[in-house]
C-alpha cells in the first residue's frame, strides 16, 4: 500500500532519552540503556535463606521535567508528553487545532499497543481501587494523554502485538488516503511493567546477558519501555498550510504467519510478504533502500526467520543493504518498537549517520550476507525500511523517504475501490436470551454450541475468548462458502471490550502472589490484546493482515471500520470481522462497581461477518446477504456518557430507516441514550444483558438479509459513539 502521505511531527521516548535526535546521538556515542528497572512493580520471590534476590533488569525510560499530563501512572504521563511534543513540532497548537476542527478539519487518533493498561490492572488487583479498574482497558489509557491537546479525547486502540507501532502508522495513513480524515495521529506505547517482564520471562525469552542480535550465542531479549507519536497529513495539505514535512511514507504492508502463537515461521514467509507489500513500487530494493531497521529481538528463532525474509526479498543483493538492530541498545519496547525505530530512522536520515548495533558479532554461517552496522558511520539515507514482527505471527513493514532525497521515488496512486462492500457470511454464537433475559448472573452458550466448528485438540487449552473467535469465524467462512485459498488471502480484524479475562486475571494473580518468576506461559500468551486475531489466523489459516481492536463496547464496530477501509483502499478483496466476549464472575463484579451494569446479566458470545468487495463476491458466485453502508466512529471533546450521546446526535439519526440503539442492556448508559434520542420502543433493545463489544454486532446481525435499510447506533461509557448502516439486496448475485 502506498500514497503521498507525510509526517509533520514526531516524538519518541525510550531508555536512551526523549526525542529522536537525542536517542540517535546516544546511540552514536555507543550508549546502551538496559539496566535496573525500578519501574517494574513486582520482584522475584526470595530464594532459599532470603539473602538472594535476582536483579530485575530492563530498559526503562527516564521521566524528564517538567511533567506533562494529569495521569497518576508513569505510562500515562510519558504518553501525554510525546503526544504534546509531536503536535507542537507539527505546528498544531491546541488552539489552532480546535479552531481548525470548528472549520471542518477531520481528525483521528489511532493507538497501537501490545499490553495496554496492565500497569493499571496490577494496581487495581493490589489495592482494589475502582479508579484503577476504570482506567485499565486499552481504550482508557489514552484519554488523559489527549486532554488539552485540541484532539478528540479518544481513538481506536489496535494491537498486532509487537507490530502495533508500524500498524498504527499504516492505519493512520490509510484513513488519510481514503479522504476520511485530514489529520491523523498515530500513537504507539508500552510502559515497562511486571506483566510484560513476567510474561516474557516465563516464556524463557529474557536474556541473562547482553543482547546480541544475529550472533551465534544470542539468547533472548530484554523488556523495554517506549512511546512514539507521528502526526500524519496529506502532502498537498501541508504545502497549503506551509508546513514542514519530516518524512514521506511511501508504502506499507502487513501479513500473518498462520504458524505458531509465539514462534515465527522459520521460512520468514510472513515477514517477507509484509516487506514486499511495502516495497511494491520499488523497482530495485538494492539500489533504492539505503537502510533496514530490523526487528532483531536477539531470540534465536526470530533473528533466523527475519534473515530468511530479508534473503527472500533482496536475494544476492542483501549484502549491499546496511542493517541496524536498535533493540540491542534500548531493549524491546513491544508495541512501541516500530514507532521508536522509525523515529530514530528519521533522525538518521536527517543526520546522515547510522548507529552501530551493540554487542554483536555476526554468525556468518547462518547469516552470510548480512551487512549489520557494527560501527557508527556516515551514510546518506534517502529511503529506509522498518520491520516489526509480533506474537501470533503478526508482521508489518513500512517504507519511508527523506524529504531531502534528490530524486524522490515516484509511486503509483493506490487502487481505491469505489464499489460497495458487501456481507457474504455471518456467524452468530449467542446464548438463548429468550428464556429469561432478565435473569441475573451470566448467560453461557449451550455445551454443544461450538461442536463441529473447530478442532477440539487445537482448542482444549485455549481461553474461552479465543475459542469463541475461532468458532464464529469458521461459521461465517462456511456460510460465505470460502475455500482455503480465499480464507488464506483474507484480512482479519477482531474486536473485544475485555478479551481473555479469565487467563489474564489468573496470570496476574500468580505474578502478584508468587513473584516475577511465576506465571503460566499459556495464560500469558492468551492474555495479550491481539490474541483474538492471532488465534483466528492460526485456526483458519489466514495470511493477510491480522489485527485486534479492544477496550470499548464499540470495538466490534471499530474492527468493522478498519476492515472496510482495508478493502476500500485495495489492500485485500475480503476480510473476516469478529467481535467476541467471554464472561467472568470477577469481571461482572467489577462492572457493577463501575456502574457499567446494575442488575443486568452478562453474557458470552461472538458474531462474525465476511466482508467482500462486491466484484470479488460476484467473481466467485457468492450470495450477497446485505450491502454495508457508512461505518462511523467518533470521539468527543470530553470523556463520559453524556459526550457519547452527543456523538450519536452528531452522526445523525434518520427516522426513515429501521434503527437499533445500544448498549443492548438497560443500565445507566443505555437509558441515557434512549432518553436523549426519544426512543421509547422496547423492541429496540436486543435484551437486558451486557454483551460488551458483541452487542452492536448482534444488533447488526439481526438486520442482515432484511428488505429495508437499517442502522445500528451504539455508545460506550468512555465517550465514543458509532453508527453502522446496511442496505438490502434485491436479489442474490
Amino acid at each position: 500500500m502506498n500514497g503521498d502521505v507525510v509526517v509533520t511531527g514526531i516524538d519518541a521516548i525510550c531508555s536512551l532519552g526523549e526525542g529522536r535526535r537525542r536517542i540517535l546521538d546516544a546511540m552514536l556515542r555507543n550508549e546502551i540503556a538496559i539496566d535496573d528497572a525500578p519501574g517494574i512493580e513486582g520482584s522475584f520471590a526470595v530464594e532459599g535463606d532470603g539473602d538472594r534476590v535476582p536483579v530485575v533488569r530492563g530498559a526503562q525510560a527516564v521521566e524528564a521535567e517538567p511533567s506533562v499530563g494529569i495521569g497518576p501512572d508513569r505510562g500515562e504521563r510519558l504518553l501525554a508528553r510525546v503526544v504534546a511534543s509531536a503536535l507542537s513540532e507539527a505546528g498544531w497548537s491546541p488552539g489552532r487545532l480546535r479552531s481548525a476542527r470548528r472549520d471542518g478539519l477531520r481528525v483521528e487518533t489511532v493507538f497501537g499497543t501490545t499490553l495496554g493498561g496492565m500497569r493499571r490492572l496490577g494496581a487495581a488487583l493490589r489495592e482494589d481501587r475502582i479508579e484503577d479498574y476504570a482506567r485499565s482497558t486499552t481504550a482508557t489509557i489514552g484519554i488523559d494523554a489527549l486532554q488539552g491537546t485540541g484532539l478528540p479525547v479518544g481513538g481506536s486502540t489496535v494491537s498486532a502485538a509487537c507490530a502495533s507501532g508500524v500498524s498504527a502508522v499504516s492505519l493512520a495513513a490509510t484513513a488519510l488516503l481514503l479522504d476520511e480524515v485530514d489529520l491523523a495521529v498515530a500513537v504507539a506505547y508500552d510502559p515497562i511493567s511486571e506483566f510484560a517482564f513476567a510474561g516474557f520471562h516465563c516464556l524463557r525469552l529474557v536474556a541473562a546477558g547482553p543482547l546480541r542480535p544475529f550472533t551465534r550465542d544470542r539468547e533472548g531479549m530484554r523488556v523495554g519501555e517506549g512511546y512514539g507519536v507521528f502526526v500524519l497529513e496529506r502532502a498537498a495539505d501541508v504545502r497549503r498550510r506551509r508546513g514542514r514535512p519530516l518524512l514521506r511514507i511511501l508504502g506499507w504492508g502487513a501479513s500473518s504467519d498462520a504458524h505458531h502463537l509465539t514462534q515465527p515461521i522459520p521460512t520468514g514467509e510472513g515477514a517477507a510478504n509484509a516487506i514486499e507489500q511495502a516495497l511494491a513500487d520499488v523497482a530495485d530494493p538494492r539500489s533504492q533502500v539505503d537502510l533496514i531497521a530490523a526487528h532483531a529481538t536477539s531470540t534465536p528463532a526470530n533473528d533466523a526467520a527475519e534473515y530468511a525474509a530479508f534473503a527472500r526479498i533482496w536475494g544476492d543483493g542483501l549484502a549491499e543493504v546496511p542493517v541496524v538492530a536498535m533493540k540491542s541498545r534500548i531493549g524491546h519496547t513491544l508495541g512501541a518498537a516500530g514507532a521508536v525505530e522509525l523515529a530514530v530512522m528519521t533522525a538518521a536520515m536527517e543526520a546522515g549517520r547510522v548507529p552501530a548495533t551493540a554487542n554483536a558479532e555476526v554468525d556468518r554461517e547462518c547469516f552470510p550476507d548480512l551487512d549489520l552496522a557494527m560501527e557508527p558511520k556516515a551514510l546518506r539515507i534517502d529511503r529506509g525500511v522498518v520491520v516489526s514482527l509480533g506474537f501470533g505471527g503478526a508482521d508489518a513493514s513500512i517504507l519511508v523517504e527523506s524529504p531531502s532525497a534528490p530524486t524522490p521515488l515516484r509511486i503509483e496512486a493506490p487502487p481505491f475501490v469505489s464499489e460497495p462492500v458487501v456481507i457474504s457470511g455471518v456467524g452468530v454464537l449467542s446464548p438463548d436470551f429468550s428464556t429469561d433475559p432478565q435473569r441475573p448472573g451470566e448467560h453461557l452458550l449451550s455445551s454443544d454450541a461450538l461442536e463441529g466448528l473447530d478442532d477440539p485438540r487445537a482448542t482444549r487449552r485455549l481461553s474461552r475468548f479465543a475459542c469463541l473467535v475461532r468458532a464464529s469465524g469458521s461459521m461465517a467462512a462456511r456460510v460465505a462458502g470460502l475455500n482455503d485459498e480465499e480464507i488464506a488471502s483474507a484480512a482479519a480484524f477482531v474486536g473485544t471490550r475485555l478479551g481473555a479475562t479469565d487467563y489474564t486475571l489468573n496470570f496476574y494473580d500468580e505474578v502478584i502472589r508468587d513473584g516475577l518468576g511465576a506465571g503460566n506461559p499459556l495464560h500469558f500468551a492468551e492474555s495479550v490484546p491481539n490474541i483474538g486475531s492471532a488465534q483466528l489466523s492460526l485456526g483458519l489459516g489466514i495470511r493477510g493482515v491480522t489485527m485486534s481492536t479492544s477496550g470499548t463496547a464499540l470495538a466490534g464496530v471499530e474492527a468493522l471500520q478498519l476492515a472496510v477501509r482495508h478493502l476500500r483502499s485495495g489492500q485485500a478483496d475480503r476480510a473476516l470481522v469478529v467481535a467476541a466476549e467471554e464472561t467472568d464472575p470477577r469481571v461482572r463484579a467489577i462492572l457493577r462497581r463501575l456502574r457499567v451494569i446494575e442488575d443486568e446479566a452478562t453474557a458470552e458470545g461472538a458474531v462474525a461477518f465476511v466482508l467482500e468487495t462486491e466484484s470479488a463476491a460476484s467473481r466467485r458466485g457468492a450470495e450477497i446477504l446485505s450491502r454495508l453502508g457508512p461505518v462511523d466512529v467518533v470521539w468527543p471533546e470530553t470523556d463520559g456518557e453524556r459526550a457519547a450521546v452527543r456523538g450519536v446526535r452528531s452522526l445523525g439519526v434518520d427516522d426513515r430507516i429501521d434503527r437499533t440503539f445500544g448498549p443492548n442492556h438497560l443500565g445507566r448508559c443505555g437509558r441515557r441514550l434512549r432518553l436523549a434520542l426519544r426512543d421509547r420502543s422496547a423492541s429496540n433493545s436486543i435484551s437486558r444483558v451486557e454483551c460488551g463489544a458483541v452487542g452492536a454486532m448482534y444488533a447488526l446481525a439481526e438486520r442482515i438479509g432484511g428488505d429495508r435499510r437499517a442502522a445500528v447506533h451504539w455508545i460506550d461509557d468512555a465517550g465514543g459513539s458509532a453508527r453502522v448502516e446496511i442496505e438490502p439486496v434485491s436479489s442474490p448475485t
